[in-house]
């Protein structure tokens, strides 16, 4: 039985971490909000995202506390990498299966997908 439960874990931790493509445009607050950014959200998972500013400059910061703005959700959060890619954030707390789906729906822009 142990084996079917690790199987079970496995599974669970990976739909959660599970990545999705998107070009979701997005605002980046960063610190004491003396910083934003607009630019696109280029994926996400419930964890977190990759946020590329439309600004070409990026300052190296790490450990920053950041607020996350793009398709209707707020949500706070971290940068935990800065690259050429952009930002990498981790959030707070997961953002919602209702969220994510709400998101993916945006992400495919696909009228008539209502539900």
């Amino acid at each position: 039985g142990c084996f079917r439960l690790f199987n079970h874990f496995v599974e669970l931790f990976s739909r959660s971490a599970r990545r999705y493509n998107c070009r979701i445009e997005g605002n980046l607050v960063v610190g004491d909000r003396l910083v934003n950014f607009d630019g696109i959200v280029t994926d996400f998972s419930s964890g977190g995202a990759q946020f590329r500013p439309k600004l070409l400059y990026i300052m190296d910061r790490r450990d920053v506390p950041i607020t996350l703005t793009f398709g209707g959700v707020e949500i706070a959060g971290r940068i935990m990498s800065t690259s050429p890619a952009g930002f990498g954030l981790r959030f707070d707390e997961p953002i919602s299966d209702e969220q994510i789906e709400g998101l993916i729906g945006l992400a495919n822009k696909q009228p008539g997908m209502v539900h």
